[in-house]
This record gives structure tokens, sequence and C-alpha cells, in this order.
């Protein structure tokens, strides 16, 4: 008695990809909040910016105006009276507080889509 399988590796890598592309924008989702929670914020641009030009299935999460560098790098001040828990490098800030969140998340998602 023989055993014949058959492999589709191009159906294979497609399920493995779509599981990748699917669990990376839920994390990077999980991420642009947690970096939000730490962004300047006046007027709420900045932050809507966030949401219009990240590109989460890519996992790019973007600040786009015309000020968003400036904030981010070299303005070291930040005002509190909308945002209490803005500071300047808001990724940064996000990153140290919830790196360990963030793999933990990221193990659970590539686990979820196996």
């Amino acid at each position: 008695m023989s055993v014949k399988i058959q492999i589709d590796g191009n159906k294979i890598a497609a399920k493995i990809d779509n599981a990748w592309k699917s669990g990376l924008e839920m994390l990077s989702s999980e991420i642009l909040k947690d970096c939000n929670y730490y962004c300047k914020e006046d007027t709420g641009m900045l932050i809507m910016s966030s949401f219009i030009h990240s590109r989460l299935r890519e996992g790019l999460l973007i600040w786009q105006t015309p000020y968003a560098a400036r904030q981010y790098y070299e303005i070291r001040t930040a005002y509190k009276d909308v945002n209490h828990n803005a500071t300047w490098r808001w990724c940064e800030e996000a990153k140290n507080r919830h790196k360990d969140e963030w793999a933990r998340k990221a193990q659970a998602i590539t686990r979820l889509y196996k």
C-alpha cells in the first residue's frame, strides 16, 4: 500500500502571508493606540493624521502634518492641558512602557494565525 501526498506550496505561502498580514494589522493598531496615548495634542490634527496616513497592514505608523517631525524630534516640551500624557518622541515613550506587552500580543497573534 502506498500513500501519495501532494503539497501546493503556493497555496501554503498565500495562507501564511494572509495570516501574517491580518495579525500585523491588529498589532499595528494596538501600537498606534499606545503611541497616540503619549502623542502631543493641541487641535487633534497630529493624532488624526496617524489614523489617516498609517498603513497598518504593512506595519507603518505615520504622523503626517507639516509640523510632525519637528514636534517629534526637536521640540522637547509638551503642553499637557489637552493630553496629560503628552511627551516628545511619543513612540519611544510607548515602546519603553509597552514593548513587553507588544511582544506578548505578537506571540499570541502568531499562534492564533498558524
